[in-house]
């Protein structure tokens, strides 16, 4: 059994959150101009990767690639 420390579990979600954005919106947090005490605050507070991405998007109002966007239904 891994033993995750509270470093690593922040790297795992920083990277379901970048992954997320090249996926819904095809960029990156560093395009997003996203600072990582933000992205850290966010993890802080147990947001999951997926609401914090949908959560920015909406605030900055992206546009997703078409073809990526589904119904969570």
């Amino acid at each position: 059994m891994e033993v995750f420390t509270k470093d690593k579990s922040y790297r795992g979600w920083r990277d379901a959150v970048d992954a997320r954005f090249r996926q819904i919106y095809c960029i990156t947090i560093v395009d997003a101009g996203i600072d990582e005490k933000h992205l850290i605050n966010h993890w802080q507070s147990n947001e999951a990767p997926i609401e914090f991405v949908e959560w920015f998007g909406i605030k900055y109002e992206l546009d997703p690639i078409p073809s990526r966007v589904r119904s969570q239904e």
